[in-house]
């Protein structure tokens, strides 16, 4: 491929991207932030833990603007009572600060998708999908780096010693005599489906954006 037919090439692909979005992409867009607004009140994480003194369980549930534990907050306190043995942090929303941004960040995301679905063109699809993977990375980054804070900073003074330890963010977990199983909850599917969603309209955009610039590029040589 000479330059001059990259260019040609590129400068196709580019006017695509300044093109309109396909009329059915607006109502989809629309239509996945359902999941998006639903997945805002719902747990993003659920662990369930067991011990000796608790057989029947204990229930922990991250949400995306706070923390809450099972039995109208009376797992949370129990389970408060278990990290105290073991050295570990007292959970509650404040040491989860951390996360409050999360709701002013879907609220961004969800305006942003109103905006493309109302106004967008092609490139802005693609942005809103660049912003949503960063979005994803992020968030979930930093959770893994609260986890693995909780598990890392024991006091020495706590009447039970346990070496340091990453929580297990899925799966199952044996730490001490507790053992935990956590996993996803309803709130990060839901998500999930608005953050894939966008992003398989913005790939099939960018293929038939790609497509469209060949055929371009072959009817320019072609009367040339």
């Amino acid at each position: 491929m000479t330059t001059k037919t990259l260019a040609r090439s590129l400068d196709g692909f580019y006017a695509f991207l300044d093109r309109p979005l396909f009329m059915w992409t607006r109502p989809l867009l629309f239509l996945l932030l359902v999941p998006l607004a639903i997945g805002l009140t719902q747990p993003l994480w659920h662990v369930a833990l067991t011990s000796p003194d608790h057989p029947d369980g204990l229930v922990l549930e991250v949400y995306a603007y706070t923390v809450k534990g099972g039995h109208d907050g009376e797992d949370l306190r129990a389970i408060n009572a278990l990290h105290q043995m073991i050295g570990m942090k007292t959970l509650d929303p404040g040491s989860m600060s951390g996360l409050d941004w999360l709701p002013f960040g879907f609220g961004i995301l969800a305006l942003f998708a109103l905006r493309v679905a109302v106004l967008g063109n092609v490139r802005s699809l693609v942005d809103l999908s660049a912003l949503v993977g960063y979005f994803a990375a992020f968030s979930l980054g930093h959770f893994i780096f609260k986890l693995h804070s909780f598990g890392h900073h024991l006091s020495i003074d706590a009447p039970a010693r346990v070496p340091p330890f990453m929580p297990a963010i899925v799966g199952t977990q044996q730490i001490g005599e507790v053992t935990a199983n956590a996993s996803f909850g309803l709130g990060t599917y839901l998500v999930a489906t608005f953050m894939i969603g966008v992003c398989v309209l913005s790939g099939f955009h960018l293929v038939r954006g790609r497509r469209s610039a060949r055929r371009e590029q072959v009817a320019s040589v072609a009367t040339a």
